[in-house]
């Protein structure tokens, strides 16, 4: 197999992997805000709808 060729299917991998490893980073990114959305929205604004 040429090196050129190689190469190529070398980067395609990487490129996947780099994709896949920026998928799971943003994932955890989104389950983080989305969890401390809740915790804020449980602290205060349900406390405040049963006051009001």
């Amino acid at each position: 197999m040429p090196y050129a060729s190689t190469r190529r299917l070398y980067n395609v991998f990487g490129r996947k992997i780099v994709r896949y490893m920026a998928y799971r980073k943003a994932k955890k990114l989104y389950n983080e805000i989305n969890h401390g959305m809740s915790v804020f929205e449980s602290r205060f604004l349900k406390s405040r709808l049963n006051h009001a």
